[in-house]
Protein backbone atom coordinates (compact mmCIF):
# COMPACT_ATOMS: atom_id res chain seq x y z
CA UNK A 1 0.00 0.00 0.00
CA UNK A 2 2.80 2.28 1.39
CA UNK A 3 4.00 3.22 -2.25
CA UNK A 4 4.39 6.50 -4.05
CA UNK A 5 1.18 7.45 -5.83
CA UNK A 6 3.38 9.00 -8.85
CA UNK A 7 0.66 9.25 -10.95
CA UNK A 8 -1.74 8.73 -8.01
CA UNK A 9 -5.41 9.25 -9.98
CA UNK A 10 -8.68 7.76 -9.26
CA UNK A 11 -8.53 6.47 -12.88
CA UNK A 12 -11.87 5.67 -14.94
CA UNK A 13 -12.19 3.21 -18.49
CA UNK A 14 -14.97 3.09 -20.39
CA UNK A 15 -15.90 -0.29 -21.71
CA UNK A 16 -18.34 -1.06 -25.46
CA UNK A 17 -22.06 0.05 -24.76
CA UNK A 18 -24.72 -0.27 -27.04
CA UNK A 19 -25.47 3.62 -26.32
CA UNK A 20 -25.56 5.88 -29.12
CA UNK A 21 -22.40 7.15 -30.05
CA UNK A 22 -23.26 11.02 -29.42
CA UNK A 23 -24.00 10.07 -25.69
CA UNK A 24 -22.39 11.46 -22.70
CA UNK A 25 -23.37 10.31 -19.28
CA UNK A 26 -21.73 12.46 -16.26
CA UNK A 27 -22.33 11.46 -12.75
CA UNK A 28 -19.98 11.49 -9.66
CA UNK A 29 -18.71 9.16 -7.01
CA UNK A 30 -18.66 9.93 -3.42
CA UNK A 31 -16.55 7.81 -0.89
CA UNK A 32 -17.79 6.83 2.33
CA UNK A 33 -16.43 5.48 5.61
CA UNK A 34 -12.77 5.42 6.68
CA UNK A 35 -10.28 2.44 8.04
CA UNK A 36 -6.83 2.86 9.51
CA UNK A 37 -4.41 1.54 7.28
CA UNK A 38 -2.77 -0.69 10.28
CA UNK A 39 -6.15 -2.62 10.73
CA UNK A 40 -7.17 -3.29 6.77
CA UNK A 41 -3.61 -4.94 6.24
CA UNK A 42 -4.68 -7.72 9.26
CA UNK A 43 -8.15 -8.26 7.66
CA UNK A 44 -7.53 -8.20 4.14
CA UNK A 45 -5.56 -10.11 1.50
CA UNK A 46 -2.24 -8.38 0.86
CA UNK A 47 -2.79 -8.05 -3.02
CA UNK A 48 -6.25 -6.19 -2.09
CA UNK A 49 -4.72 -3.51 -0.08
CA UNK A 50 -4.71 -1.30 -2.56
CA UNK A 51 -8.14 -1.23 -3.70
CA UNK A 52 -9.26 0.62 -0.14
CA UNK A 53 -6.84 3.45 -0.88
CA UNK A 54 -9.82 6.03 -1.31
CA UNK A 55 -11.05 4.64 2.85
CA UNK A 56 -7.58 4.72 4.43
CA UNK A 57 -7.31 7.13 7.04
CA UNK A 58 -4.29 9.99 6.72
CA UNK A 59 -4.46 9.28 2.76
CA UNK A 60 -4.69 11.38 0.63
CA UNK A 61 -8.18 12.87 0.54
CA UNK A 62 -10.05 11.65 -2.11
CA UNK A 63 -13.65 12.38 -1.51
CA UNK A 64 -15.10 11.97 -4.56
CA UNK A 65 -14.85 12.51 -8.83
CA UNK A 66 -17.05 13.90 -11.39
CA UNK A 67 -17.03 11.48 -14.54
CA UNK A 68 -18.13 12.53 -18.07
CA UNK A 69 -18.43 8.83 -20.33
CA UNK A 70 -18.97 8.23 -23.22
CA UNK A 71 -18.62 4.42 -25.59
CA UNK A 72 -15.35 5.35 -26.74
CA UNK A 73 -13.80 7.85 -24.29
CA UNK A 74 -13.92 9.14 -20.66
CA UNK A 75 -12.71 11.66 -18.13
CA UNK A 76 -12.97 12.13 -14.70
CA UNK A 77 -11.93 14.70 -12.36
CA UNK A 78 -11.17 14.38 -8.72
CA UNK A 79 -11.47 16.84 -5.57
CA UNK A 80 -8.13 17.58 -5.54
CA UNK A 81 -7.70 18.46 -9.23
CA UNK A 82 -6.31 14.88 -10.81
CA UNK A 83 -7.80 14.76 -14.00
CA UNK A 84 -8.23 12.08 -16.81
CA UNK A 85 -8.85 11.40 -20.29
CA UNK A 86 -9.06 7.81 -21.72
CA UNK A 87 -9.32 6.87 -25.09
CA UNK A 88 -10.67 3.31 -25.37
CA UNK A 89 -10.31 2.74 -28.94
CA UNK A 90 -6.95 3.54 -28.97
CA UNK A 91 -6.27 2.22 -25.59
CA UNK A 92 -4.43 4.91 -24.19
CA UNK A 93 -5.35 7.30 -21.00
CA UNK A 94 -3.53 10.72 -20.09
CA UNK A 95 -3.20 11.91 -16.98
CA UNK A 96 -2.58 14.87 -15.62
CA UNK A 97 -3.18 18.06 -12.17
CA UNK A 98 -4.74 20.67 -13.10
CA UNK A 99 -1.56 23.50 -13.83
CA UNK A 100 0.71 21.34 -14.47
CA UNK A 101 2.50 21.48 -18.40
CA UNK A 102 3.41 17.64 -18.27
CA UNK A 103 0.95 14.81 -19.07
CA UNK A 104 1.30 11.64 -18.74
CA UNK A 105 0.45 8.73 -21.11
CA UNK A 106 -0.35 5.18 -20.48
CA UNK A 107 -1.27 1.86 -21.74
CA UNK A 108 -4.99 0.60 -21.04
CA UNK A 109 -4.94 -2.28 -18.39
CA UNK A 110 -7.10 -4.96 -18.67
CA UNK A 111 -6.28 -7.52 -15.43
CA UNK A 112 -9.03 -9.25 -13.66
CA UNK A 113 -10.82 -10.83 -16.08
CA UNK A 114 -14.60 -11.70 -15.42
CA UNK A 115 -15.22 -15.76 -15.19
CA UNK A 116 -18.12 -17.62 -15.50
CA UNK A 117 -16.45 -20.66 -15.07
CA UNK A 118 -12.76 -20.79 -13.37
CA UNK A 119 -10.71 -24.10 -13.77
CA UNK A 120 -7.03 -23.99 -12.98
CA UNK A 121 -6.66 -19.88 -13.24
CA UNK A 122 -2.69 -18.77 -11.99
CA UNK A 123 -3.55 -14.75 -12.16
CA UNK A 124 -6.00 -12.77 -10.18
CA UNK A 125 -9.95 -12.90 -11.53
CA UNK A 126 -13.14 -11.81 -10.81
CA UNK A 127 -16.41 -13.88 -10.62
CA UNK A 128 -20.29 -12.30 -10.24
CA UNK A 129 -23.14 -13.79 -8.98
CA UNK A 130 -26.65 -11.64 -9.94
CA UNK A 131 -29.22 -11.76 -7.45
CA UNK A 132 -33.12 -11.45 -7.73
CA UNK A 133 -33.10 -7.91 -6.19
CA UNK A 134 -33.04 -5.08 -8.61
CA UNK A 135 -32.57 -1.40 -7.52
CA UNK A 136 -33.48 1.91 -8.77
CA UNK A 137 -30.11 4.71 -8.29
CA UNK A 138 -30.88 7.94 -9.90
CA UNK A 139 -33.64 6.99 -12.25
CA UNK A 140 -31.54 3.98 -13.73
CA UNK A 141 -32.75 0.05 -13.43
CA UNK A 142 -29.77 -1.62 -11.56
CA UNK A 143 -28.68 -5.70 -10.92
CA UNK A 144 -27.82 -6.34 -7.12
CA UNK A 145 -24.43 -8.47 -7.51
CA UNK A 146 -21.98 -10.89 -5.23
CA UNK A 147 -18.39 -9.50 -6.78
CA UNK A 148 -15.53 -11.67 -5.55
CA UNK A 149 -12.04 -10.21 -6.39
CA UNK A 150 -9.25 -13.64 -6.39
CA UNK A 151 -6.07 -14.38 -6.51
CA UNK A 152 -5.60 -17.88 -6.80
CA UNK A 153 -2.13 -17.52 -4.45
CA UNK A 154 -3.01 -15.34 -1.87
CA UNK A 155 -6.95 -14.97 -1.05
CA UNK A 156 -9.89 -13.06 -2.15
CA UNK A 157 -11.96 -10.22 -1.05
CA UNK A 158 -16.29 -9.62 -1.40
CA UNK A 159 -18.06 -6.82 -2.40
CA UNK A 160 -21.78 -5.92 -3.74
CA UNK A 161 -22.27 -3.98 -6.54
CA UNK A 162 -25.01 -2.59 -7.95
CA UNK A 163 -24.59 -1.71 -11.89
CA UNK A 164 -26.58 -0.57 -14.68
CA UNK A 165 -26.28 -3.08 -17.99
CA UNK A 166 -27.44 0.53 -19.73
CA UNK A 167 -24.61 2.22 -19.07
CA UNK A 168 -20.34 1.82 -20.19
CA UNK A 169 -18.36 0.40 -17.05
CA UNK A 170 -16.16 2.43 -15.71
CA UNK A 171 -12.97 1.36 -13.51
CA UNK A 172 -11.25 3.43 -10.47
CA UNK A 173 -7.41 3.13 -10.23
CA UNK A 174 -7.54 1.68 -6.84
CA UNK A 175 -10.98 -0.60 -8.49
CA UNK A 176 -9.47 -1.38 -11.85
CA UNK A 177 -11.55 -4.39 -12.01
CA UNK A 178 -14.68 -2.68 -12.25
CA UNK A 179 -13.84 -1.94 -15.84
CA UNK A 180 -15.35 -5.82 -16.37
CA UNK A 181 -18.33 -5.55 -14.96
CA UNK A 182 -21.12 -5.64 -17.64
CA UNK A 183 -22.45 -2.18 -16.91
CA UNK A 184 -21.36 1.04 -14.36
CA UNK A 185 -21.42 0.14 -11.31
CA UNK A 186 -23.66 2.99 -9.28
CA UNK A 187 -22.80 1.54 -6.16
CA UNK A 188 -20.81 -0.54 -3.95
CA UNK A 189 -20.81 -2.05 -0.13
CA UNK A 190 -17.40 -3.92 1.10
CA UNK A 191 -18.31 -6.97 2.55
CA UNK A 192 -15.20 -7.09 4.51
CA UNK A 193 -15.87 -3.56 6.51
CA UNK A 194 -19.37 -3.10 5.14
CA UNK A 195 -19.20 0.69 6.31
CA UNK A 196 -16.72 1.20 3.65
CA UNK A 197 -18.34 1.73 -0.02
CA UNK A 198 -19.41 4.21 -2.72
CA UNK A 199 -22.37 5.66 -4.49
CA UNK A 200 -22.86 7.37 -7.72
CA UNK A 201 -25.43 10.90 -7.70
CA UNK A 202 -25.66 13.61 -10.12
CA UNK A 203 -26.42 11.32 -13.25
CA UNK A 204 -27.41 12.84 -16.46
CA UNK A 205 -26.35 12.99 -20.24
CA UNK A 206 -25.07 15.45 -22.31
CA UNK A 207 -24.37 16.18 -26.04
CA UNK A 208 -21.34 16.85 -26.62
CA UNK A 209 -17.46 15.58 -26.67
CA UNK A 210 -15.65 18.90 -25.75
CA UNK A 211 -15.15 17.51 -21.91
CA UNK A 212 -12.55 14.99 -23.50
CA UNK A 213 -10.05 17.28 -25.44
CA UNK A 214 -6.48 17.52 -24.17
CA UNK A 215 -5.11 20.46 -23.41
CA UNK A 216 -3.18 22.24 -25.36
CA UNK A 217 0.73 23.29 -24.94
CA UNK A 218 1.48 20.39 -22.33
CA UNK A 219 4.57 17.98 -22.55
CA UNK A 220 3.44 14.30 -23.08
CA UNK A 221 5.12 11.85 -20.96
CA UNK A 222 4.77 8.09 -21.73
CA UNK A 223 4.74 5.93 -18.74
CA UNK A 224 4.66 1.93 -20.75
CA UNK A 225 6.22 1.04 -23.62
CA UNK A 226 4.47 0.13 -26.68
CA UNK A 227 5.30 -0.73 -29.91
CA UNK A 228 8.94 0.67 -31.46
CA UNK A 229 9.53 2.50 -27.90
CA UNK A 230 11.84 1.38 -25.16
CA UNK A 231 11.69 2.38 -21.91
CA UNK A 232 15.59 1.50 -21.11
CA UNK A 233 16.40 4.84 -21.67
CA UNK A 234 14.70 6.05 -18.70
CA UNK A 235 12.90 8.93 -20.03
CA UNK A 236 10.25 8.85 -17.81
CA UNK A 237 12.07 10.35 -15.39
CA UNK A 238 14.49 12.54 -18.11
CA UNK A 239 11.18 14.15 -18.67
CA UNK A 240 9.89 14.95 -15.67
CA UNK A 241 13.41 16.27 -13.64
CA UNK A 242 16.11 17.18 -15.82
CA UNK A 243 19.20 16.65 -13.19
CA UNK A 244 22.19 19.02 -13.28
CA UNK A 245 25.17 17.86 -16.41
CA UNK A 246 27.14 15.58 -16.29
CA UNK A 247 24.03 14.07 -14.30
CA UNK A 248 21.60 11.85 -16.09
CA UNK A 249 19.24 8.85 -15.22
CA UNK A 250 19.88 5.52 -16.05
CA UNK A 251 17.31 2.48 -15.24
CA UNK A 252 18.18 -1.66 -15.11
CA UNK A 253 16.10 -4.33 -14.58
CA UNK A 254 15.32 -5.42 -11.29
CA UNK A 255 13.95 -9.44 -10.79
CA UNK A 256 13.42 -9.12 -7.82
CA UNK A 257 10.82 -6.27 -8.55
CA UNK A 258 9.01 -8.34 -10.62
CA UNK A 259 11.33 -7.49 -13.77
CA UNK A 260 10.39 -4.37 -13.86
CA UNK A 261 12.91 -1.39 -14.35
CA UNK A 262 14.25 0.81 -11.13
CA UNK A 263 15.67 4.12 -11.89
CA UNK A 264 19.00 5.89 -10.34
CA UNK A 265 21.83 8.19 -11.36
CA UNK A 266 24.91 8.53 -12.98
CA UNK A 267 27.55 10.69 -14.40
CA UNK A 268 28.17 10.49 -18.10
CA UNK A 269 31.59 8.86 -17.00
CA UNK A 270 29.40 5.83 -15.97
CA UNK A 271 30.08 6.87 -12.33
CA UNK A 272 26.94 5.63 -10.15
CA UNK A 273 25.90 8.48 -8.03
CA UNK A 274 22.38 7.14 -6.85
CA UNK A 275 21.88 3.49 -7.64
CA UNK A 276 19.18 1.95 -9.75
CA UNK A 277 16.41 2.09 -6.94
CA UNK A 278 13.94 4.58 -7.50
CA UNK A 279 10.17 3.21 -8.54
CA UNK A 280 8.17 6.65 -9.10
CA UNK A 281 9.09 10.07 -9.42
CA UNK A 282 6.52 13.56 -8.59
CA UNK A 283 7.91 16.69 -9.35
CA UNK A 284 8.03 19.71 -6.69
CA UNK A 285 9.61 21.95 -8.67
CA UNK A 286 12.50 22.53 -10.97
CA UNK A 287 14.53 21.47 -8.31
CA UNK A 288 13.27 19.44 -6.48
CA UNK A 289 11.13 15.95 -6.58
CA UNK A 290 9.91 13.26 -4.44
CA UNK A 291 11.14 9.21 -5.62
CA UNK A 292 9.90 6.12 -3.86
CA UNK A 293 12.42 3.08 -3.62
CA UNK A 294 11.88 -0.49 -3.84
CA UNK A 295 10.99 -0.43 -0.20
CA UNK A 296 8.19 1.91 -0.76
CA UNK A 297 9.91 4.74 0.81
CA UNK A 298 9.54 8.56 -0.33
CA UNK A 299 12.84 10.62 -0.58
CA UNK A 300 12.87 14.30 -1.55
CA UNK A 301 16.00 14.79 -4.06
CA UNK A 302 17.37 17.79 -5.16
CA UNK A 303 18.66 18.60 -9.18
CA UNK A 304 22.33 16.99 -7.97
CA UNK A 305 20.56 14.09 -7.10
CA UNK A 306 21.19 14.24 -3.24
CA UNK A 307 18.47 13.15 -1.02
CA UNK A 308 17.38 15.91 1.06
CA UNK A 309 16.07 13.65 3.80
CA UNK A 310 18.12 11.18 5.88
CA UNK A 311 15.30 8.88 6.65
CA UNK A 312 13.25 8.04 4.55
CA UNK A 313 9.12 8.57 4.77
CA UNK A 314 6.04 6.21 4.44
CA UNK A 315 3.89 9.17 3.28
CA UNK A 316 5.19 11.87 1.20
CA UNK A 317 3.16 14.12 -1.21
CA UNK A 318 3.17 17.65 -2.78
CA UNK A 319 0.54 20.40 -1.13
CA UNK A 320 2.34 23.29 -3.48
CA UNK A 321 6.00 23.66 -5.43
CA UNK A 322 7.33 24.42 -1.57
CA UNK A 323 6.20 22.38 0.65
CA UNK A 324 5.28 18.53 1.68
CA UNK A 325 2.89 16.13 3.80
CA UNK A 326 4.85 13.57 5.62
CA UNK A 327 4.74 10.59 7.53
CA UNK A 328 6.53 8.27 9.70
CA UNK A 329 6.17 5.61 12.16
CA UNK A 330 2.34 7.39 12.28
CA UNK A 331 3.49 10.99 12.76
CA UNK A 332 2.65 12.93 10.10
CA UNK A 333 3.73 17.06 9.72
CA UNK A 334 4.59 19.07 7.02
CA UNK A 335 8.40 19.51 5.57
CA UNK A 336 9.39 22.17 3.35
CA UNK A 337 12.01 21.85 -0.02
CA UNK A 338 14.59 22.14 2.19
CA UNK A 339 14.16 19.08 4.56
CA UNK A 340 12.99 21.39 7.01
CA UNK A 341 10.28 19.87 9.27
CA UNK A 342 7.78 23.09 9.28
CA UNK A 343 5.40 21.25 11.74
CA UNK A 344 5.65 17.54 13.29
CA UNK A 345 4.06 15.04 15.53
CA UNK A 346 0.59 15.14 14.32
CA UNK A 347 -2.20 11.94 14.43
CA UNK A 348 -3.07 12.86 10.85
CA UNK A 349 -2.97 15.15 7.77
CA UNK A 350 -5.10 15.26 4.81
CA UNK A 351 -6.62 17.81 2.45
CA UNK A 352 -9.52 19.63 3.74
CA UNK A 353 -10.66 22.24 1.37
CA UNK A 354 -9.37 24.95 -0.37
CA UNK A 355 -6.00 25.23 0.63
CA UNK A 356 -7.11 23.84 4.50
CA UNK A 357 -5.22 20.88 5.77
CA UNK A 358 -7.53 18.99 8.40
CA UNK A 359 -4.99 17.56 11.26
CA UNK A 360 -5.55 15.40 14.48
CA UNK A 361 -4.17 16.03 17.62
CA UNK A 362 -5.17 14.41 21.25
CA UNK A 363 -8.60 12.83 19.64
CA UNK A 364 -9.18 16.41 18.64
CA UNK A 365 -9.12 17.94 15.01
CA UNK A 366 -8.02 21.78 13.46
CA UNK A 367 -6.70 22.92 10.32
CA UNK A 368 -3.56 24.11 9.00
CA UNK A 369 -2.84 26.14 5.93
CA UNK A 370 -0.64 25.06 3.01
CA UNK A 371 2.22 26.58 4.84
CA UNK A 372 2.15 24.76 7.74
CA UNK A 373 0.71 27.95 9.99
CA UNK A 374 -2.12 25.98 12.31
CA UNK A 375 -5.17 28.37 11.62
CA UNK A 376 -7.58 26.36 13.81
CA UNK A 377 -6.51 24.47 16.72
CA UNK A 378 -7.17 21.31 17.61
CA UNK A 379 -10.69 22.12 19.79
CA UNK A 380 -13.27 20.30 17.17
CA UNK A 381 -14.58 16.59 18.15
CA UNK A 382 -15.68 16.20 14.29
CA UNK A 383 -15.04 18.15 10.98
CA UNK A 384 -15.67 17.12 7.54
CA UNK A 385 -17.45 17.99 4.19
CA UNK A 386 -20.91 17.02 2.62
CA UNK A 387 -21.88 16.73 -1.35
CA UNK A 388 -22.28 20.15 -1.74
CA UNK A 389 -19.36 21.86 -0.60
CA UNK A 390 -20.65 22.52 2.95
CA UNK A 391 -18.76 21.99 6.49
CA UNK A 392 -19.64 19.46 9.51
CA UNK A 393 -18.89 20.90 12.23
CA UNK A 394 -19.06 18.70 15.66
CA UNK A 395 -18.27 21.23 18.61
CA UNK A 396 -19.48 20.60 22.10
CA UNK A 397 -18.66 23.88 23.39
CA UNK A 398 -21.72 24.60 21.28
CA UNK A 399 -23.64 21.70 20.63
CA UNK A 400 -23.89 17.97 20.79
CA UNK A 401 -24.96 17.51 17.15
CA UNK A 402 -23.59 17.55 14.19
CA UNK A 403 -23.92 21.22 12.42
CA UNK A 404 -23.81 22.63 8.95
CA UNK A 405 -22.54 25.44 7.44
CA UNK A 406 -21.38 26.76 4.29
CA UNK A 407 -17.70 27.76 4.10
CA UNK A 408 -18.21 31.31 4.11
CA UNK A 409 -19.89 30.70 7.46
CA UNK A 410 -17.49 28.69 8.99
CA UNK A 411 -14.81 30.55 8.60
CA UNK A 412 -16.66 33.68 9.79
CA UNK A 413 -16.93 31.41 13.11
CA UNK A 414 -13.98 29.45 13.23
CA UNK A 415 -11.34 31.45 11.08
CA UNK A 416 -11.28 34.32 12.79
Amino acid sequence: MKKLVHVVFLTILLSHSAIAQDKVWQMKVSFKGQIALEELEKSVPEFAVDFYEPFIKGGVAIKEVVIFTSPSKIKSVDNQGHVLIADRIQKQEYSFTKGDDLLSQDALSHEYPLLKDPKHEEDAYLTLENEAEKEIINGISCVKAKLKVIDPNAGEVTMMVWYAPELPSYYLSSLPFLINIPGAVLKLNDQVHEELGFEVSELKKLADLKEFDLPDDVKIVKLSATEGSNLEDASVFQDAFELKAPLKWFSQQNASYGDEHLFGVKKTDGTIVQPANFYSIDVLNKKRAIVSDSSSLFWIIDDEAKKINRVGFEVLYGINDENMVYAIEDQYGIINASGVSIIGGLTNISNFVGTYLLFSENNKQGLLDFNGKVVLKPTLDFIDTDDQGNILVKDLKVSPQVQQYSLTDFQAKYLK
